[in-house]
Parts: structure tokens; sequence; C-alpha cells
């Protein structure tokens, strides 16, 4: 005599053991494919950044040794891992969508981007992800603050530095004759004497104003986009108070470094160059902090 089959009932309807698993495991696919645009962009962008970085990264672990290499920002500063942190952190919190068709070609092209050994290759594929994401109708608020935080991760990463290629000159002539007027001490170019008449401080586009002032907008953007994932147009004015005290710390940390030899290692130096990047961290904080004091402390 056959046994009979065991039936169990499965969302009102009568089935085996055997298709009640395929029906459960059917589900699986559904739910992951649910998350899978969220993250999906959040895959591609790690990818970029981590591709466009990566030079800098194992350049400054060969130079100062891991512990070194880590207190200074593994080659960048930590307010651009802080950045890339948020970033990350805005996409995988977005609502769960599915990703398209068009969302893979994006991000499948993103990421053979990422495979050209070229940095501003994987830059360059970032802001135009960033753009795509921002230009998307179907995002969401969080994905589009995302965005934001990755196209300003962009600018801080190649197009400060594409701006500096034309505007070099101009701006280190500005930031020199700022230099010379408050030690006044001659100025030839981007040139400025020492104060002591021993040598001449000559600020390249790493000491520019410009160079700084990068790294703050994206710490900023990062921070505001936290906590307020739709823009507002007061940022524009703490954006203002921003750049100005990046500049007035720039200018003084010039002034230090032309007193004299030994002070100008002191600064420039494996010392300096921690300190200048914790302090232009604070600022970039308080000044985010400030945009968005009501969403904070409220």
């Amino acid at each position: 005599m056959l046994a009979s089959r065991p039936q169990t009932i499965f969302n009102g309807v009568l089935t085996s053991p055997m298709s009640t698993a395929s029906a459960q495991r059917l589900r699986i696919p559904t739910r992951l494919a649910m998350r899978s645009r969220r993250r999906l962009f959040a895959f591609t962008i790690g990818v970029l950044v981590a591709n466009a970085v990566a030079t800098r990264v194992i350049d400054a672990v060969a130079q100062l040794g891991p512990a070194n290499a880590l207190a200074s920002g593994l080659g960048l500063s930590w307010a651009f891992w802080l950045s890339f942190a948020l970033c990350i952190r805005l996409a995988l919190i977005e609502e769960d969508q599915p990703a398209g068709a068009r969302d893979f070609w994006v991000c499948g092209a993103g990421v053979a981007a990422a495979l050209i050994p070229i940095s501003p290759v994987s830059s360059l594929a970032c802001t135009a992800l960033a753009l795509f994401m921002l230009l998307d109708r179907t995002a969401g608020v969080y994905l589009k603050a995302a965005a934001m935080v990755a196209l300003a991760i962009s600018i801080q990463l190649l197009w400060s530095r594409l701006l500096m290629l034309f505007f070099v000159g101009p701006v280190a002539d500005l930031d020199a004759h700022l230099v010379g007027l408050i030690m006044q001490t001659p100025v030839h170019g981007n040139m400025v004497g020492f104060a002591d008449g021993s040598h001449r401080l000559s600020i390249l586009e790493a000491c520019t104003s410009v160079q700084n002032a990068s790294v703050a907008l994206m710490l900023f953007v990062a921070i505001v986009r936290t906590f307020r994932p739709q823009p507002k147009v007061s940022e524009l004015y703490f954006l203002l108070g921003l750049f100005i005290s990046v500049v007035v710390v720039n200018i003084i940390r010039l002034t230090l470094m032309a007193q004299n030899i030994e002070m100008f290692h002191l600064v420039h130096g494996d010392i300096g160059w921690p300190v200048i990047n914790a302090i232009i961290t604070v600022i970039g904080l308080l000044w985010a902090v400030l945009s968005v004091r009501r969403e904070v402390f409220d």
C-alpha cells in the first residue's frame, strides 16, 4: 500500500512540503531584489572612490610606515574618510527599491572604469554616477544626498586639482601677497621672503587655500546631508563662512612657515601636516553643525 504524501496549507492552498519550501525559497531573491538598488549604488561608489585613492594610500604606507600613515590620514585626511563613510551610509539607508536595467548599465560602466589603473578616471566616473543619481527622478532623498556627497568627494579628488591647473598662478600669487602684507616682506609672484630674510617661501598648488577649501567643502556636505538630506538655501551662508575660515587658517599657516627655516620644517613636516588636517576637520565640523543645529539639538 502506497503511503500518501503529507500535505499542508500554504497561503490558503493545499500543498506538499516540497512546494511550500520552493515557495519560501522564491521569496528570498525577491526580498534581495527589493534592496538591490541602494546596495548597487553604494558598492559602485565604494569601488570608484577606493580605486581613485588607492595610489595615495599605498604611497603613504610605503613612505611613512603603517602607523604614521594612519595618523596622517592614509595619504589624504580624516575629513575625507569620514565623508566617504557617510556617503556610503546615506546610500545604504535609502528606502528599498528594485534596481532597473539602466541602474545595472550605469553601475556596470562605473565598475569597468574602476578597472582602469588611472585614478582620475575613477574620479570622473564617480562624478558621472553622482550626476546620474541626482537627475534620476525615481531616486529617493537619501540616495540623492549620497550623490551630493559623492560629487563633493570627486570635486576634492579631481575637479579642484583641474581647476588649479589653470588658476594655480593667480591663486598662489594672491596667497603670497596676503602673507607678504602681514609680514611686510617682499613678494615676487608666488614667492614671499622669510621674516628673517634667509629664504623665500614658494607657494605651490597643495599649499593654496583652494585645495584646503575643497576638503572643508567635502566634509561640510557630508555632515549636513547626513542630518538634513534635502538642501536649503541658508546653507550657502554657512559655506561662505566656512571658506573664509579656511582661507584665514591657511594664511596663518603660510605666515608661520615663512618665519624661518626651522618653523617651515615644523609646520610643513610630519607634525604640522596632521595638525592642519585636524584644524580643517574641526572647522568643517563646526560650520556643518551650525548649519544643522536645529536638526541636531531639537
